[in-house]
C-alpha cells in the first residue's frame, strides 16, 4: 500500500502579526524601508538611533496595520545598549526580531585613514551589532520559546564579501567580520534542543548591495542613477522595500529554516561584474 504524501502546511508563510521588532538606525535609507515592512505586517516595531525618530515613527505608524515606537540609544556606548534592551523587556518582556542596521562608514585615503575613524566605524558597524544580540539574548530565547522562532538580521554589505574599489578600509572590514560573526553565532547560540542552552532563533545576515542612503551622493542625478544601475545584472538601484521584504521572509514562518546564511540582496551586483570593475 502505497503511503500518502505528508500533509503541507503553507497558511500566513510571510505573516509577522502581532511579532516585537527592534531595527536599529531605523529612521531613513534600508532602515525605513525595513522598518515600514514590519508595521504593514503588523508587527509592533521600535526603531532606535542616537537621532530623535519621533518624526519618523509618526510617519510609519500611520503606513500599516501594526505601531512604530522611537527610542533614543547611541549603539556605540554599551551603557546605551543595556538601557534599550532594559526598556524593551520592561514594555514587552521578549524580542522576536532584531535587525542590526545602523552603520557609520568614512573614505580616507589608506595613508590618512586616522584610527578614530577606524574606531569609531568598528564600534557601530561592529561591537555594536554583538553586544545588542548579547544585551537581547535573553528576549529573543523568551520569543523563541513561544514556539515561532525568534530571528537576528544583521544588515552587512557586498563591501563585505567583494573587493572594494573605494577607501572605506574600516567599512568593509567590520561588514566581513559582521558577517562571519552572524554564522558563528548561528552555530553556538540559535540551536533549539539537542546540546545543552540551544534555542530556537535564528541568525541571518543580508547583504545589501546599491541602495538610497549611504550612496546618496551618487543617486543626485540621472547619470549617476544609471551608473549605478549598470553595476547590477537587473539593472536597477535597489528599493527599500526589497530589503523589507528580505527582512519579512526571514523573520517569518517562510525563513524558519534558513540560519548562519548571507544572503545577496543586491540585484545580481556580486556576479554581475568582476572584482577588478
Amino acid at each position: 500500500m502505497t503511503e500518502s504524501a505528508p500533509t503541507m502546511n503553507f497558511g500566513n508563510l510571510f505573516g509577522v502579526e502581532g511579532k516585537v521588532v527592534l531595527v536599529t538606525g531605523g529612521g531613513g535609507g534600508i532602515g525605513r524601508g525595513i522598518a515600514g515592512a514590519f508595521v504593514w505586517g503588523g508587527a509592533r516595531v521600535y526603531i532606535a538611533s542616537r537621532s530623535d525618530l519621533s518624526a519618523a515613527a509618526k510617519e510609519l505608524d500611520a503606513e500599516g496595520a501594526g505601531e512604530c515606537i522611537a527610542l533614543r540609544a547611541d549603539l556605540s556606548k554599551e551603557e546605551d545598549i543595556k538601557r534599550l534592551a532594559a526598556e524593551l523587556a520592561e514594555r514587552e518582556g521578549k524580542l522576536d526580531v532584531l535587525v542590526n542596521n545602523a552603520a557609520i562608514g568614512a573614505e580616507y585615503a589608506f595613508e590618512e585613514f586616522p584610527a578614530d575613524a577606524w574606531d569609531q566605524e568598528l564600534a557601530v558597524n561592529l561591537r555594536g551589532p554583538f553586544a545588542l544580540m548579547q544585551a537581547c539574548l535573553p528576549l529573543l530565547t523568551t520569543a523563541g520559546e513561544s514556539g515561532s522562532h525568534a530571528s537576528v538580521i544583521n544588515i552587512t554589505s557586498v563591501d563585505g564579501v567583494r573587493i572594494i574599489q573605494d577607501d572605506g578600509w574600516a567599512y568593509a572590514p567590520s561588514k566581513a567580520a559582521l558577517i562571519h560573526l552572524t554564522r558563528t553565532c548561528a552555530a553556538r547560540l540559535g540551536n533549539r534542543g539537542g546540546r545543552k542552552g540551544g534555542r530556537n532563533i535564528t541568525f541571518n545576515a543580508l547583504v545589501p548591495g546599491p541602495f538610497p542612503g549611504m550612496l546618496d551622493e551618487f543617486l543626485k542625478t540621472d547619470e549617476g542613477r544609471a551608473a549605478v544601475a549598470s553595476f547590477t545584472v537587473v539593472g536597477r538601484v535597489g528599493k527599500p522595500e526589497d530589503i523589507g521584504a528580505a527582512c519579512l521572509y526571514l523573520a517569518s514562518r517562510a525563513g524558519a529554516f534558513v540560519t548562519g546564511a548571507a544572503l545577496p540582496v543586491d540585484g545580481g551586483l556580486l556576479v554581475g561584474r568582476s572584482v577588478n570593475g
